[in-house]
C-alpha cells in the first residue's frame, strides 16, 4: 500500500513540475492581418513604412503593407482612449533620431509591470512562453542586442519588429518605450497603395 501511495504521490508532482515548465501565455486574439481599409477617414494619418521589420509573411495577397516606401494608415488619437494592448502594431517615436527618420513601426509585445526576455527569437513574459504568431521569429536565432532581460515599469512597453533581425530601432536595441513615445496604432492601409508598382 505504501509503494502504491508513493506512486501515486510521484506521479502527481511530477505532472505539476511539467506542467509548470511549460507555462505559456497566449494571444489567440490578434489579427495576423492589418485590414483593407478602402475609404479611410481624414482623421488618420498616412504614414511612409521606413524601415522593414514588419514585412514577415502573413498571408497578404500583391504587395505587402509594411514594404518600404509603402503607406500604412495610423490613428494618432487612439491612445488618448484606449489601453495600449499586447499585439498592436505602433507608430513610435525613435530614440536616435536622424535627418532621415525619426520614427518606426513594430509591435506591442510587454506590458507595464511585466519582464520581457528574448531566447533564440522567441517572445518570453513573465518566464512564459509568448504564444502567438508574432511570439516566435524563426529567422532569428541569434539575439545579439537583446541579450538581457527587460523590467518594465509602469507606463513602459517592449516593442519588436516581427521580424526581429529588422527591428533596428526597437526594444532590442534601445529598451523600453514610454507611453507617450507611442504616437499611434496602425489600423490599416489603402487596397489601392499597395497594388500599385
Amino acid at each position: 500500500m505504501n509503494i502504491r501511495m508513493f506512486v501515486i504521490f510521484f506521479f502527481l508532482i511530477s505532472m505539476i513540475l511539467i506542467s509548470g515548465c511549460t507555462d505559456t501565455l497566449n494571444d489567440t486574439t490578434t489579427d495576423k492581418k492589418i485590414m483593407v481599409i478602402p475609404t479611410p477617414n481624414p482623421s488618420l494619418s498616412k504614414v511612409k513604412v521606413q524601415t522593414d521589420g514588419m514585412l514577415a509573411e502573413l498571408g497578404y495577397e500583391g504587395n505587402h503593407p509594411f514594404g518600404l516606401g509603402r503607406e500604412v494608415l495610423v490613428d494618432m488619437s487612439y491612445y488618448e482612449k484606449h489601453n495600449v494592448s499586447r499585439g498592436d502594431i505602433v507608430l513610435f517615436k525613435i530614440k536616435k533620431t536622424t535627418e532621415y527618420q525619426d520614427t518606426d513601426i513594430a509591435r506591442v509585445v510587454g506590458l507595464p509591470g511585466e519582464t520581457v526576455q528574448l531566447k533564440k527569437g522567441q517572445v518570453y513574459i513573465d518566464g512564459k512562453k509568448l504564444v502567438a504568431f508574432y511570439g516566435d521569429d524563426p529567422t532569428s536565432k541569434e539575439n545579439y542586442l537583446m541579450k538581457k532581460t527587460l523590467t518594465l515599469n509602469e507606463n513602459e512597453y517592449v516593442i519588436l519588429a516581427d521580424v526581429r533581425w529588422r527591428g533596428f530601432n526597437d526594444s532590442q536595441s534601445e529598451g523600453a518605450f514610454t507611453k507617450e513615445e507611442i504616437l499611434g496604432k496602425v489600423v490599416g492601409y489603402e487596397e489601392n497603395e499597395t497594388t500599385h508598382s
